[in-house]
Order: C-alpha cells, then sequence, then structure tokens
C-alpha cells in the first residue's frame, strides 16, 4: 500500500511541475505577448495612385522580419517585381536599417500590431535612376492574430513614396504579410514561483517520509 501511495504522489508531483512549466511557457491567450520574429509565407504588394490601386503582386516566397535588430540585404526576403502601367517593372529588394527604432511587435488578443518603419526598399527599374535607389517604406502595421496558432493575416501598413525621383508624388505602396509569430517566453509572476516551489517541496518531503 506505501509503495502505490509513494507511486501516486511521484506522479502528482510530475503533473503539478508540468503544469508549471506549461505557466510559464504558454501565458493566457487574452494577454498581451511580445513578438520576437514575424516568420511570413506569403503576401501582396500594391502601388496606389490616391486610393486606386494601379498595380499589385501577390507573393507566395518565404522571409522573415527579425525583431529588436536591423537585417541587411538580401535577408528578410527574396527581391520582389512589380509590373507598374507605363512605368515598367519595379523590383523591391526589402532591409531595415535606422534612424528608425529597429522592427518591433506584440499581439494583443486577435490583434497584431508591429512597428515596421525601419523597413527600407532598395527600388529598381521602370524610371527609377540607374543603380536604383534606397527608400523607406515603412510603417505602423495592424493585422489579426489567432492565439492559438500563432498565425497572423492582413498585418497591413502603408506608405507614401513622394520625393522618390522617377516615381509621381501621389504614389504609396501598401504591403500585406501573412505567415506565423514567435513569441516570447513569459515567466510566471514571483508569488505563482514560489507558491509552485513550496507545493513541490512538500510533495518530496511527503515522498521521502513514504519511503523510508
Amino acid at each position: 500500500m506505501r509503495k502505490h501511495s509513494s507511486k501516486n504522489i511521484r506522479s502528482g508531483l510530475a503533473v503539478t511541475l508540468a503544469l508549471l512549466s506549461g505557466l510559464w511557457i504558454f501565458p493566457g491567450a487574452s494577454q498581451a505577448e511580445t513578438i520576437t520574429e514575424l516568420d511570413f509565407t506569403s503576401g501582396s504588394v500594391a502601388l496606389k495612385n490616391g486610393s486606386t490601386t494601379i498595380a499589385s503582386r501577390n507573393f507566395t516566397t518565404s522571409g522573415e522580419i527579425v525583431m529588436g535588430q536591423y537585417q541587411p540585404l538580401p535577408d528578410i526576403i527574396a527581391p520582389i517585381s512589380i509590373n507598374v502601367p507605363l512605368l515598367g517593372t519595379h523590383t523591391f529588394s526589402l532591409f531595415t536599417s535606422g534612424p528608425n527604432p529597429a522592427p518591433s511587435s506584440s499581439t494583443s488578443g486577435s490583434t497584431i500590431t508591429a512597428d515596421l518603419n525601419s523597413l527600407f526598399a532598395q527600388l529598381t527599374g521602370g524610371l527609377i535612376p540607374v543603380g536604383g535607389l534606397n527608400t523607406n517604406i515603412g510603417g505602423n502595421a495592424t493585422g489579426s492574430f489567432n492565439s492559438l496558432t500563432n498565425a497572423f493575416t492582413g498585418l497591413t501598413w502603408s506608405h507614401g513614396l513622394g520625393g522618390v525621383p522617377g516615381l509621381p508624388s501621389n504614389l504609396s505602396v501598401q504591403f500585406t504579410l501573412n505567415g506565423t509569430a514567435q513569441l516570447a517566453a513569459v515567466p510566471l509572476p514571483g508569488a505563482a514561483l514560489l507558491f509552485g516551489s513550496g507545493l513541490a517541496g512538500l510533495i518530496l518531503r511527503r515522498v521521502r517520509q513514504l519511503s523510508a
């Protein structure tokens, strides 16, 4: 009988520790969570004249935007080309750089937001000067987030292209990304950790008493 009780207590200890570990790694779905990386698998880029879309391109090339650091070419994604009527084919090669802060992102319930103001594109083709040029195309992005799968959809932002040599001043570019977010582990509050360690200690002490 003592051997059976000891086995049950050990099983209880294992379950307790597993639950504590789960709480450490997986915070509640309704909590705001910090994102460490956006892994996108599809998306689109559109050139707009005011509210009118004059050219767009869907893409399925995978890419990643790492939070908290700058990424040089070609670390984010392979170049994306879009054919613009009367202006020819333009290619966007994405990278992040200062002076804006490095990318950051978080979730809140079913919403995901990202500060992508440090996102730049190396533009080539069309009426762009020979050799291309670098221009900021970043912005504050918002989309939908699934807390069960960590998938995000429709993460969208827009940026005006006014002042870019070779392009009309009223053009803007809009990006949309879909993929999966990598979340930072959220530790338990100190009180929960203290309770868990105390409970585990009591169970271990009881196991030793029954095993003696």
